[in-house]
């Protein structure tokens, strides 16, 4: 079995990602495809996680591509998460993941208090009044004229893909977004086209090819699905992927044939890059095992107890620190440092937070150095979305 070092792999991976100026691009569908989908629980995040992998990216550029263009959807998928997607894969995962939510209904109505018949009638008329126009559920609400807990029917219709989330209503940090029907909104595609098993090896694989080397852990715990399907999908795939090890890690990693062959091409990296990607980003949230990202001394700095992942700054793929921004009176980005860098990559890295900063508040950001982090693991949930709060 091949091993290779850490910071080969990591190289090999930040460019898969579109994370060196070689390999970022324009082309977001291209992106969203090759991320297996842009991670949009948190709201920003995607326009950050396109920020750090283009050349040019503006804010209108997604919501173009999204929602105008109707190119990427955003539902839920892998580990009942959403996230935006190409159209293209999207009946791929809707088929592989979609008995993962299928049963949140009945307990999500249970602890509503709402009888299942209550909401298949709520459900009809929400679809007949949104029929040929987005709407937001305060809109809903209004025309419905109903005191029930339209946010959540709309939330269940689509995990069913009744509906979509449409644009958001005030823009890129605006969690509340209009609706649309699922059919209006994407009317060439047919959800039950596809068996739930061509689904599983369609997102094992695809998984494998965009983020090896990976280890099985990895793929279970970023696919959500059981041991089993996919297990019978690596046997059903084994004559394309191979094994590898890293120095220092423990782990076997599965890889692709002509994946294992780039690798070996790889040359190191004589410039620095740094990057700072926002909290959820795929790079992070798309492994289980992570040894290879983060020193386990700065792990519960980086993720929270439910193992989610926090704004990030990287030397060459390796978590180097954190970062926040606020919009208060000033806009200010905030940065921690595990550990003391070299004077040139201190410089690029308050570089980079200018970048960044004047993407998020359309305006040159002060930047504020934070000697000291309270760890994620122990703080309160939602503790991931601000972790330099108290700087």
């Amino acid at each position: 079995m091949d091993t290779f070092t850490v910071e080969t792999v990591n190289q090999f991976i930040i460019a898969k990602q579109h994370l060196t100026p070689e390999t970022k691009t324009n082309n977001l569908v291209q992106i969203a495809d090759n991320l297996v989908g842009l991670h949009s629980t948190s709201q920003s995040s995607p326009y950050l996680s396109l920020f750090a992998r283009t050349n040019s990216f503006q804010k209108k550029d997604l919501d173009r591509e999204a929602y105008e263009k109707k190119n990427l959807g955003k539902i839920r998928c892998m580990r009942k998460t959403v996230f935006i997607i190409s159209k293209e894969v999207l009946p791929f995962l809707y088929a592989a993941t979609k008995k993962q939510y299928a049963q949140r209904l009945e307990g999500y109505l249970e602890r509503l208090g709402m009888v299942l018949d209550k909401y298949h009638d709520i459900a009809k008329e929400i679809e007949k009044v949104i029929k040929g126009r987005a709407m937001s559920v305060s809109d809903l609400k209004k025309e419905l004229d109903t005191k029930e807990n339209v946010s959540a029917v709309v939330s269940l219709l689509c995990d069913q893909k009744r509906l979509i989330r449409n644009k958001p209503i005030k823009g890129w940090r605006d969690k509340r977004h209009t609706y649309s029907l699922f059919d209006e909104y994407f009317p060439e595609i047919k959800l039950e086209d596809l068996f739930e098993e061509e689904g599983i090896e369609f997102l094992v694989r695809y998984y494998i090819e965009r983020y090896g080397p990976v280890t099985e852990k990895d793929i279970v715990w970023w696919s959500g699905l059981n041991k089993t399907p996919v297990r019978k999908v690596l046997s059903q795939i084994e004559d394309m992927i191979t094994k590898i090890s890293i120095e220092g890690i423990s782990h076997e990693y599965l890889i692709t044939q002509d994946d294992k062959e780039k690798l070996r091409d790889i040359t190191s990296e004589k410039t620095p890059i740094i990057t700072f990607l926002p909290d959820l980003d795929p790079y992070l949230m798309g492994y289980k095992d992570r040894e290879r990202y983060v020193d386990q001394e700065y792990y519960n700095h980086l993720f929270d107890q439910s193992g989610n992942a926090a704004t990030s700054i990287l030397l060459d793929g390796r978590v180097i620190g954190i970062w926040d921004f606020v919009s208060a009176q000033e806009s200010v980005v905030k940065i921690h440092l595990f550990e003391k860098q070299k004077e040139d990559i201190q410089k690029k890295i308050i570089e980079e937070a200018k970048r960044v900063g004047s993407f998020a508040f359309d305006e040159e950001a002060q930047i504020k150095e934070c000697k000291e982090m309270e760890p994620l693991k122990g703080r309160i949930p939602g503790a991931v979305l601000v972790p330099l709060k108290d700087c």
